[in-house]
């Protein structure tokens, strides 16, 4: 044979490589569903952790909202006691302050509109008295008088012509023969309330499993959820009604005080509120408070109103000297009505006499004083007998009446100083030398009981002792006096000698040894105009009580929901970790997508599973009344005890709806198999 010759291929080699072929793609199969597993694996493991947080935050969530729910009631309720005083004075304000074309007695508002039109046309000398008193009656000006009437009498007409409309909201039982609208609305939320907290370990775990479901789907066989602990059991109870005393006149949280009629400590819920953890909601989210604002004890600057502590915790409260909470009453009564006019805090007629009405009505209630009348008003503006100040019907006259049938008398006063130090001139030369004083209703109306002669003397006191000179007392022309006094202000104060309320600036005169600035005393004169309106001759007359028939101390009273604070005190660790601590667990099953016999091999627990912490606080107020309780994820604490917890959750599983005992129990199972393994799992 040719050496040359290319030798014919043995037989026995033929198939090697397609062998070597199919080995390949067999391992790069292998390999890409090991890819693919592990990938499908992953991705069920970070799926079921979210799984877990959800339910975690899911169930603690809805504990964070039952409270904010229960507290937004507790506050409501409180607002509505307030309401129905306040809404049903209204009718009965008003219709004194305003005379209709039935009435023979002068109302108040209108008395004070014909007084102050009958001296315009008399003439006024003062040029910035008569300013104001024409810029009162200007109709254009919201603040004026005669929009006050226009407002008024609008109310007036609305009441007169549906009688019932407020007795249907404000009285226990209403002329329909119901029980009033506000009442009703008191009571369901006080149900609701005790039915969120009956209902909050259903509801808890009812938002839980959901969240899981809503992350791992409802269609995959396995899938499952559990919140622990299985039934939430927080400490509450329902308080009385003499609880929500203290909140309404007081805006603290239910406990007692002397001066306040019901003592709520051995029958209520107690004396609950802290300087710094139980403040309640009026001040440590609503900001109702008053304070000089000076340094507190621990350093802190406590603020004052509209700048609560919303974002962080809440900033220590301090000396009750130093540091005052307005109540639901106190601002309700402050801002209803809203007219520049006829706000409370103008001393107006109407908001006088709605403040009368409401405190005998909240007498009812909560028995203080014995009076149950008010003086109607019957003012008489005509000053002399030749009748040329006013067009009103009545047939007498100020000066002419008995003394001892004059129940009120009624002045206008505006006030002004010299914004320019040294500067006794003119006041007419308002806003270059003289001032109104700032964050004062100008002008304003006052009362003084019984006849109170401006002849004899002022209606406003000055103490001598607080100005330089006078303060002098004399008429400037007929029913309208005048009081002068000039004072010095304090270089030593804060305000450095200057006067803030009439943009007068410090005066610096020098720097002393240690580079200080030296600032002066400044002389400021001081004029008030005060013009007579008239006298009141009206009678006593009774005041309705809208809660008559109301029981307070029946059981179906309206009443709060709070805390068993001796078990869930602020900053206890055990409490918040027993009570208000939360642990999500969510399973998955674990299948391969390709080969699972050879991927899954034969592993006693099948499924992901994953758990997560939940935290429910309130950072503001610690109590029922604050709607500020939040939930947040944290790391797993304490594993055992939640191991013991889930052995809990297998028997109570049994009475709670959307829960399976078998799930819950192969849950536990797991967790308990790998309790010795927790510090390596959970800190990995």
């Amino acid at each position: 044979m040719d050496s040359t010759q290319t030798p014919l291929p043995d037989p026995r080699d033929r198939g090697v490589v397609m062998v070597i072929a199919l080995i390949a793609i067999m391992l790069i199969a292998s390999l890409v569903f090991y890819v693919i597993n592990v990938g499908t694996s992953v991705q069920g493991r970070i799926v079921t952790q979210h799984a877990a947080d959800a339910s975690a935050v899911g169930g603690a969530s809805q504990v964070a909202r039952s409270f904010n729910t229960v507290a937004m009631n507790n506050v409501e309720t409180t607002k509505l006691i307030v309401a129905v005083n306040l809404l049903d004075s209204l009718p009965m304000a008003i219709d004194m302050a305003i005379t209709d074309e039935t009435e023979e007695e002068l109302g108040d508002t209108d008395a004070v509109a014909l007084a102050v039109a009958g001296q315009l046309r008399a003439g006024v000398i003062d040029t910035w008295f008569e300013a104001e008193l024409r810029r009162k009656m200007d109709p254009n000006d919201s603040g004026s008088i005669v929009s006050a009437q226009r407002n008024l009498q609008e109310l007036d007409d609305l009441f007169r012509s549906q009688p019932d409309l407020v007795p249907e909201m404000t009285w226990y039982t209403a002329p329909s023969g119901e029980m009033g609208k506000m009442h009703q609305a008191m009571r369901s939320m006080d149900a609701h309330s005790r039915a969120v907290m009956q209902t909050l370990a259903d509801s808890a775990q009812s938002a839980a499993t959901r969240s899981v479901q809503a992350n791992l789907g409802n269609d995959e066989p396995g899938n499952a959820g559990l919140l622990l602990p299985a039934a939430p059991s927080i400490p509450w109870r329902r308080g009385v009604f003499d609880d929500f005393e203290r909140p309404v006149k007081k805006g603290l949280l239910p406990g007692a005080d002397r001066d306040l009629i019901v003592d709520s400590v051995s029958k209520g819920l107690g004396q609950i509120d802290n300087e710094v953890t139980n403040r309640g909601p009026w001040d440590a989210l609503f900001g109702w408070r008053k304070t000089d604002r000076a340094v507190g004890t621990n350093g802190n600057d406590l603020r004052g109103f509209p700048s609560p502590p919303v974002s962080s915790s809440p900033t220590p409260a301090k000396d009750p000297e130093e540091y005052y909470v307005d109540g639901p009453q106190e601002v309700m009564l402050g801002r209803v009505p809203s007219d520049s006019y006829i706000r409370r805090r103008s001393w107006s007629p109407l908001s006088q006499k709605v403040w009368e009405l409401y405190s005998i009505k909240s007498n009812y209630l909560w028995p203080g004083t014995t009076a149950r009348t008010v003086l109607e008003s019957n003012w008489e503006v005509d000053i002399d007998s030749d009748n040329e100040r006013t067009t009103d019907r009545n047939d007498e006259y100020a000066y002419g009446v008995s003394e001892t049938d004059i129940r009120q008398t009624a002045f206008v006063v505006v006030e002004m100083k010299s914004r320019v130090a040294d500067d006794p001139g003119h006041p007419g030369r308002q806003g270059v030398t003289w001032n109104y004083i700032r964050g004062r209703t100008t002008p304003f109306v006052i009362h003084r009981g019984g006849w109170q002669d401006p002849r004899d003397g002022p209606p406003i006191r000055i103490d001598p002792g607080t100005v330089t000179s006078g303060p002098t007392w004399r008429r400037v022309q007929d029913h309208i006096w005048r009081i002068s006094a000039t004072y010095e202000t304090d270089p030593e104060s804060n305000t450095q000698g200057g006067d803030n309320s009439i943009g007068l600036p410090p005066k610096r005169i020098g720097t002393d040894t240690d580079g200080n600035p030296i600032f002066a005393a400044q002389e400021v004169h001081w004029e008030i105009d005060v013009m007579l309106v008239g006298v009141n001759v009206g009678i006593d007359v009774e005041v309705n009580n809208p809660w008559e028939g109301f029981d307070r101390n029946s059981a179906d009273a309206p009443a709060p929901v709070d805390f068993i604070h001796e078990l869930v005190p602020p900053n206890s660790f055990s409490a918040r970790r027993e009570f208000l601590t939360f642990l999500g667990v969510a399973r998955e099953p674990s299948r391969p997508g390709f080969w699972p016999t050879r991927f899954n091999g034969d592993r006693a627990y099948p499924y992901n599973t994953a758990i997560a912490q939940a935290r429910v606080f309130n950072n503001h107020s610690w109590d029922l009344w604050t709607q500020a309780w939040q939930a947040k994820l944290e790391p797993v604490t304490d594993f055992d005890d939640w191991v013991a917890r889930a052995d809990a959750a297998v028997s109570a599983s049994n009475s709670i709806d959307g829960l399976d005992p078998d799930e819950v129990q192969q849950m536990a199972d797991y967790l308990r198999s790998v309790q010795s393994l927790a510090d390596v799992m959970l800190n990995h």
